[in-house]
């Protein structure tokens, strides 16, 4: 427990760099999401579920800007349920017309007192009424030397329709030691509707195709975000979210 508390502090002096003088305010989101997912091969359905919030803010008045989120999530499987708390922490650069480019580290403690950390890269961005996100992740353990690992690379791109309507249409591929197999590829699909400026809800489609087809699913999404003065730039970064429900 100690040396994941001594990880969560590092994740967030990642995020905070202490030469710092100035930070401002930049915004905030609330986010809700749960997946609900079925096997192709087997009668196993299972559901995953999130509850996450994030806040932004400038460093020195120049292009740098931070982002913390913190998380928490649950896994209803059919043999047993499992909750976690997620936290991380983004360093971000606003390149100009539109695109923002990060560094990001997490950390997740299990209810069973396991954990694992991820770092990686990102970037978002938006041109009109297109708009864009991808990142690449490395998950490990550094608390109990199992060599446990993964790898996880998503690129996403969408469209404002107009209305409070979108669509956004990517791909996620992973390896490494998954749940059911060691290396998976997903398809996913959200349409998204702003009910407010400050509220949109999401509906989207998971598809995992395993190298283990015993193991391929299909993922039913639903989310809600709750922006403050217009929200983050970048998404959560979470066991969750790296994995999209699965």
């Amino acid at each position: 427990m100690k040396q994941i508390v001594m990880g969560s502090t590092a994740v967030f002096a990642f995020a905070v760099p202490a030469m710092a003088s100035e930070f401002d305010f930049r915004g905030a989101e609330l986010t809700g999401t749960g997946y609900f997912n079925r096997n192709s091969d087997v009668p196993a359905d299972w559901t995953t579920v999130g509850l996450g919030g994030s806040i932004e803010y400038g460093i020195g008045g120049g292009p740098f800007f931070g982002q913390k989120d913190l998380s928490f999530s649950g896994y209803d499987m059919p043999w047993s349920d499992y909750y976690l708390g997620s936290i991380a922490g983004h360093i971000g650069y606003d390149i100009g017309g539109g695109l923002n480019i990060g560094a990001f580290a997490s950390a997740e403690l299990w209810d069973d007192s396991t954990g694992q950390a991820g770092i990686g890269a990102e970037f978002t961005g938006r041109t009109g009424d297109f708009f864009y996100d991808g990142y690449g992740a490395y998950l490990f353990d550094p608390l109990n030397g199992t060599g446990w690992r993964q790898y996880h690379v998503e690129a996403t791109g969408g469209y404002d329709f107009g209305g409070g309507f979108s669509l956004e249409v990517g791909f996620h591929y992973a390896e490494g030691d998954l749940r059911f197999t060691d290396r998976m590829w997903q398809g996913l699909a959200n349409v998204g509707y702003d009910l407010t400026e400050d509220i949109k809800i999401e509906a989207g489609y998971v598809y995992s195709d395993s190298a283990n087809p015993f193991w391929d699913s299909h993922g039913v999404k639903l989310a809600f975000t709750k922006t403050f003065d217009g929200g983050t730039t970048f998404k959560q970064r979470n066991y969750l979210s790296y994995h999209n429900g699965y």
